[in-house]
């Protein structure tokens, strides 16, 4: 969930709450205000630190966006120093407010460590926000459904939803277990991934693609009945206006499916699942059969702009999952119609 989205709502609603006797036009216009200019409503340092992370967050993917189109050696070098310079602003931003999570969660992700010592370094950080939203968040509960206590959301007539999109902390801490989550699937932690997944489903009012995350676990644990249960609720929550929408349209189920078929032997079920995914993911078969770059998620999987970078996103998440699975990469690209549509993809879009 970007920045972008959340800190606006943290702005309006803690304005609403200092000025409870405003009309419904009024508040109206307090949203529009802050839409235009969130800067004249953060009035104390928390306010204006997260509108600190906010600004180095968008510069930190501007500046990469920027280096797409460079030679490797040169974009390898000029993203290392712009890493670096960010960490500098992120750690400085972290220590002067350690609310701030996202700036505390950015700046473990850009470190150059490996991939364990990542791992420890996110768990030690969703174990003291998590401890601090316990003891410190009025309404906050780990246990809840949606992790907010009923009868608080009743006495301030808000819903779950509505209470987690406007909390900073709280979307800091999720974004942190999507973040372990992720990193658990890349490192083979299979198991560990779905629970993390499972626990991000849980909140509402938090943009996530954690159900990706899930149904590619649970197709390398071979775990069909649990991947077509995943799979089921999620469309019960598209159908509710999740805005990732129908399961399967997603190239993470597609995927996932195809892995789960091949894996289980299932060869003439397997081939109809690829060429569905290849037919159906835009670039789907491009970035199957031609591994490619992504951008490191900073802090979780950014929004996509074209429908062809969620099948990238896919893929690449995916990676370490078709790289345990043996010949996958030669019997998919001997699938017919799947090179056709690889290379079709690419003149298109000029690759």
């Amino acid at each position: 969930m970007e920045p972008s989205a959340y800190i606006p709502r943290y702005l309006e609603r803690s304005y609403l709450r200092a000025h409870p006797d405003l009309t419904p036009a009024a508040r109206t216009l307090v949203h529009e205000e802050i839409a235009a200019d969130p800067e004249r409503f953060a009035t104390d340092d928390h306010a204006r630190v997260l509108l600190s992370y906010q600004r180095v967050h968008s510069d930190l993917l501007l500046e990469l966006s920027r280096m797409e189109e460079l030679p490797d050696g040169e974009f390898e070098q000029r993203r290392n120093a712009l890493f670096d310079r960010a960490r500098e602003e992120l750690h400085r931003i972290g220590e002067a407010d350690r609310l701030c999570v996202d700036a505390r969660l950015t700046d473990i992700m850009l470190a150059d460590v490996p991939l364990d010592a990542l791992i420890n370094d996110l768990l030690v950080l969703e174990r003291q926000v998590a401890d601090y939203l316990a003891a410190g968040v009025e309404g906050f509960s780990a246990d809840a459904p949606h992790f907010w206590n009923e009868e608080v959301l009743e006495r301030d007539g808000e819903t779950a939803a509505e209470r987690t999109a406007a909390s900073p902390e709280v979307i800091g801490w999720l974004h942190t277990l999507e973040a372990i989550g992720e990193l658990c699937l890349a490192s083979a932690r299979y198991q560990a991934a779905a629970v993390y997944a499972r626990r991000v489903m849980r909140a509402e009012g938090y943009t996530s693609n954690a159900r990706g995350t899930l149904l590619l676990a649970l197709a390398r644990l071979e775990l069909e009945d649990e991947f077509f249960e995943a799979a089921s609720d999620g469309d019960g929550a598209a159908a509710q206006g999740d805005p990732w929408g129908p399961v399967e349209d997603s190239p993470w189920y597609l995927l996932g499916r195809t892995v789960l078929l091949y894996k289980a032997g299932r060869d003439r079920a397997a081939r109809r699942a690829l060429k569905e995914f290849a037919r159906r993911c835009e670039g789907g078969a491009f970035f199957l059969l031609n591994p490619t770059y992504l951008t490191p998620y900073l802090p979780v999987r950014p929004p996509a702009a074209h429908a062809w970078e969620r099948s990238h996103q896919a893929v690449w998440e995916a990676d370490g999952i078709l790289a345990d699975c043996p010949d996958f990469g030669t019997w998919a690209a001997g699938v017919p119609g799947v090179e056709d549509a690889s290379e079709e993809f690419a003149r298109r879009q000029g690759f």
